[in-house]
């Protein structure tokens, strides 16, 4: 079985996957405390590991799952892939936008590939046919901009993230909310309808912590050209690790 480990900039996801694309098992944590880790996934017959942070490097975690097993693979930009990545500066490319750009370039290779992935921050990325990164944006995700409102302001307060606001605020806290999330929904249908537009038949996909709130929101003529995948960069590291595995 192949232990994959995602330590994202608030959670820390790890999956189980055997051999099927879904995988068997889903843990998520607040931190990458390694004991805890390995407690959740001692009963599992691990044979080899990825781990991949777009943080600080977890020593300790490494430590552990080297002993776990010797098939490990540390997620790097020097790791091989199966797609190219033609970014200019390559050295700072998320892990994370790779790792979801090679799950859906793996999911449809025939196909261009638009990746939004929705969390801390909102990432868009593009995969050729022939598997090559492209490139892609970033811009803030939900909650960074609802505390950015807060912080660099005297006077609005902290709002929590929410999907039930009105079309227009009747007062300061629905109207930062409001606000946020019409910027968001539309943001993300823009991009959506632009580039389905411009390629029929893009492989659209929603990802992240976030994800849901996202593809709910869009229009019926939208969903129908996209799909929501939480677990695209989990699946992306496991299709790393079998790639380095053969």
């Amino acid at each position: 079985m192949n232990l994959v480990i995602d330590e994202g900039n608030t959670t820390v996801k790890v999956a189980v996957f055997d051999a099927c694309e879904e995988p068997e098992r889903v843990f998520t944590f607040k931190s990458p405390d390694a004991a805890e880790i390995m407690a959740a996934v001692c009963d599992y017959p691990v044979t080899a590991a990825i781990y991949s942070s777009v943080t600080a490097y977890d020593a300790s975690l490494a430590e552990r799952l080297g002993r776990l097993t010797s098939r490990l693979t540390v997620m790097g930009h020097d790791t091989p892939l199966p797609i190219k990545i033609k970014y200019a500066t390559p050295a700072t490319l998320g892990v994370d936008r790779i790792a979801g750009a090679v799950a859906a370039w793996s999911a449809r290779p025939g196909s261009d590939s638009f990746i939004i992935d929705a969390g801390t921050a909102i990432t868009y990325d593009y995969v050729s046919s022939d598997g090559e990164y492209l490139g892609g944006n970033i811009s803030p995700g939900i909650t960074m901009r609802l505390k950015s409102l807060n912080h660099y302001t005297a006077g609005l307060p902290l709002v929590s993230k929410s999907t039930d606001y009105p079309e227009r605020g009747d007062d300061t806290r629905s109207a930062i909310l409001s606000g946020v999330m019409t910027g968001v929904i539309s943001e993300a249908s823009a991009y959506i309808r632009r580039y389905s537009n411009k390629t029929p038949g893009l492989n659209v996909i929603i990802t992240g912590g976030d994800s849901r709130i996202i593809f709910d929101k869009l229009t019926p003529e939208l969903r129908a050209v996209a799909r929501e995948d939480a677990l695209l960069v989990l699946k992306g590291l496991n299709n790393i690790l079998i790639y380095n595995s053969i």
